[in-house]
């Protein structure tokens, strides 16, 4: 009989043999942090089970958050501390975020650790991307952004500024302790190739916890005329003239002349160019018989008269076999 029990008793010895993990406080609340101020807390984390209890991964939510761990393996009984490091850049409000602990604890695989806090940032953006769409070349427009003070104290620009301060401006009005930056989009100074960009604004004021803001200026011009089709492409055999009809249409009706039609390919030529102003032109696209065998890729370059769109691309491919 005792055999027998002995037998029974050894199992379920063995199966009781667990690590159990355990946290003491697996939530934290950092309050109220400044943006550029890196936030350090320790979480403490206990074995209190009656086997070795091994840690084998720490998965923070974001990169925002690093993390250091004292011990990796805890015999029954033994205590180590998780280090994380949140790194509050780019955030701003309210702002959650866990760390996710991997352990051999067959109860508990994984544990979360939680943080929170409030990221404060000196002066505060109301955007720090602004777009502009269906931009007329011929007409200004104007996008704001607005700095909000977020420690009660008035903000002072004292300077912005792009790379491209030829056809962007800017103007600074106060309202309370916030200010506007106001963006100025001369369409007019955009050189004539350009009909879409993104640029960058620098924005500085005196406060050395936001010394730099950026904001990145997307626009995109209005099409006044436009090509129909805007490509052009043939795969024939070579040794004989290739031709294609291309339209350009003033979108409005309005009339306009086509002052000159370039091409980066002297077996490329265009017919049709020299008439009188015209809210629709038909144009002949011309690949001349002598153009050799191979692969090509150009561009006609149509210069018209109109304000709104002083330039007209139109690409060219063909496959000569």
């Amino acid at each position: 009989m005792r055999p027998f029990l002995f037998s029974l008793i050894v199992p379920v010895l063995c199966l009781a043999q667990a690590p159990s993990i355990s946290v003491d406080q697996p939530h934290f609340d950092f309050g109220k942090l400044h943006g550029d101020a890196k936030a350090v807390h320790r979480f403490k984390i206990s074995n209190k089970g009656n086997a070795a209890l091994n840690i084998s991964r720490l998965n923070p939510s974001c990169g925002c958050t690093s993390t250091v761990i004292g011990q990796w393996t805890l015999n029954p009984g033994q205590s180590t501390e998780v280090e994380a490091t949140f790194n509050p850049v780019g955030f701003r409000g309210p702002v959650h975020k866990s760390i996710q602990v991997v352990s051999n604890d067959p109860a508990n695989p994984t544990v979360d650790l939680t943080f929170e806090a409030e990221v404060l940032r000196e002066i505060m953006p109301s955007s720090e991307a602004v777009f502009l769409q269906d931009v007329q070349r011929t007409a200004p427009r104007k996008v704001s952004v607005r700095l909000v003070s977020g420690n009660g104290k008035p903000v002072h620009v004292t300077d912005a500024r792009s790379p491209v301060d030829h056809y962007i401006s800017f103007s600074v009005r106060p309202e309370g302790n916030d200010a506007w930056v106001d963006i100025h989009l001369e369409g007019t100074k955009i050189p004539a190739s350009r009909q879409s960009g993104t640029d960058a604004v620098v924005v500085k004021t005196d406060n050395p916890r936001a010394a730099v803001i950026n904001v990145t200026v997307q626009w995109e011009l209005r099409a006044s005329v436009i090509a129909e089709p805007g490509r052009v492409a043939w795969v024939e055999p070579a040794g004989k003239e290739l031709r294609s009809k291309v339209v350009l249409k003033q979108v409005d009706g309005k009339p306009f002349r086509i002052l000159s039609a370039r091409t980066t390919n002297p077996v490329l030529k265009v017919e049709g160019a020299g008439k009188g102003a015209a809210s629709r032109h038909d144009l002949q696209v011309v690949l001349a018989a002598n153009a050799k065998a191979g692969m090509y890729s150009e561009k006609i370059l149509v210069t018209t008269d109109s304000p709104d769109q002083p330039e007209v691309e139109i690409r060219v491919a063909a496959s000569l076999r």
